[in-house]
């Protein structure tokens, strides 16, 4: 009866089973376009003769911008007078020292936004404040190990730098 069942169930699944061979595979040519990526799109003037810097003036007029920085590879939105903490000491810094980000990925406001991988720096000016070099709440953690008793505590109090965003203005 066993065996009965095993060799149904070995034919069933000889009908399902295609091999890679037998896939088709086609490649598809797309023709170029005059389309922009949306990913690196930037504000621009349509009469504006092409250069590499971009109309910014509907981003001046606003009061309220926004800017993506990165800061060891971790993305942070910041406004002007932000606190941004940072989980890790910065060793270079002592507290007042005023920072100068420029790993900026994208600047914006509520209606407009420049994004670029990153954007040139010459185009803003963000700078930020030490406020303070401090560390986290008191961790402690159980490690145990599988089939033993024992409990080890492992405890962490990580360190922290906290900025303050003292300026975001475009240049």
């Amino acid at each position: 009866m066993f065996l009965r069942s095993f060799s149904l169930w070995k034919i069933s699944t000889s009908k399902v089973f295609t091999p890679s061979s037998l896939i088709l595979r086609r490649s598809i040519s797309i023709p170029a376009t005059n389309i922009p990526d949306t990913r690196d799109q930037i504000i621009s003037n349509d009469e504006a003769p092409t250069t590499n810097i971009p109309d910014l003036t509907p981003l001046k007029l606003t009061n309220e911008l926004y800017a993506t920085v990165k800061v060891h590879e971790r993305p942070y939105v910041v406004t002007k007078g932000d606190r941004l903490i940072l989980p890790f000491k910065v060793k270079q810094a002592a507290v007042g020292d005023i920072l100068t980000l420029n790993n900026v990925t994208a600047i914006g406001s509520r209606n407009y936004k420049l994004v670029g991988h990153p954007i040139d720096p010459s185009l803003y000016t963000i700078r930020a404040t030490v406020l303070e070099k401090t560390k986290r709440a008191f961790q402690v953690r159980e490690v145990t190990k599988r089939r033993n008793r024992r409990v080890r505590h492992a405890t962490t109090k990580g360190d922290l730098t906290i900025l303050r965003i003292s300026e975001l203005t475009l240049n």
